[in-house]
């Protein structure tokens, strides 16, 4: 595993360690284990269920498929509040955009959100029942809010699609972000490449004596530099032009 993607997966193994998947006030078994088996087909590990009105039971195990310790370690808490005990992020979901809202995320912004949360910070992810969604004052005791915008009319998702789709875009966001600075690293590595074949090709490397100390001089300027992949860009064409005038 390349390094940067290594440094990826671990950064989202921590964060999944310090979060949870709360759901609040469940009506059926079967979507216990539905939403226990997305977690894990996710990463995440740890369960809570708040207020729950079904039971762990043999349906809900028989759709945890290869999830059934996620359902042995989940945690029963008689409220919300409880549930949200030690917690410093609090995300509820919900369809219902009121003005009483605080600002919505959409799951990919979600994901940018807890990209840039530090450890220990312990985050719940907050699912309310399948007939009614949370309550006001259950989403009052979350301090983000996070809404899957369906583009149609009949916006209203089973509770375990919901915590699919939401579990998926923070797992994605974390691999996404760690793709995105292994292809920055290869960027800066290939205009590091092209410099020092164009440095020798105008003469200027053998007059330093000392090749290796300027090569890192550059590298340098590039990290401190935190240059875009359009910057790095327009370099490689700058070196291309004056290559095309050497010849």
């Amino acid at each position: 595993m390349p390094e940067e993607a290594g440094r990826g997966y671990k950064e989202f193994s921590d964060m999944a360690d310090r979060a949870c998947v709360v759901l609040v006030g469940t009506r059926f078994s079967g979507n216990i284990g539905a939403a226990a088996r997305a977690m894990n087909n996710f990463g995440f590990r740890n369960l809570r269920l708040a207020e729950p009105r079904a039971e762990i039971n043999e349906e809900a195990r028989t759709r945890a498929i290869y999830s059934e310790a996620i359902l042995d370690n989940a945690a029963i808490h008689e409220t919300l509040g409880e549930a949200l005990a030690g917690i410093d992020i609090a995300v509820g979901t919900t369809r219902r955009l009121g003005r009483r809202r605080a600002r919505f995320f959409t799951p990919p912004e979600l994901a940018e959100e807890l990209l840039g949360t530090a450890a220990p910070k312990k985050i719940a992810l907050v699912f309310g029942p399948e007939d009614t969604g949370l309550s006001n004052e259950q989403l009052d005791l979350c301090n983000r809010l996070v809404t899957i915008p369906t583009g149609v009319e009949f916006d209203s998702l089973n509770l375990s699609h919901a915590v699919a789709v939401i579990l998926y875009e923070i797992n994605r966001g974390f691999n996404f972000a760690a793709r995105e600075k292994l292809d920055d690293a290869r960027a800066a590595e290939e205009l590091l490449d092209h410099f020092e074949r164009a440095l020798r090709r105008f003469g200027f490397l053998p007059e330093t004596g000392d090749p290796l100390r300027t090569m890192l001089a550059l590298r340098g300027m590039l990290a401190r530099g935190g240059w875009s992949r359009a910057e790095i860009g327009l370099f490689h064409s700058m070196l291309r032009q004056f290559e095309r005038r050497l010849e």
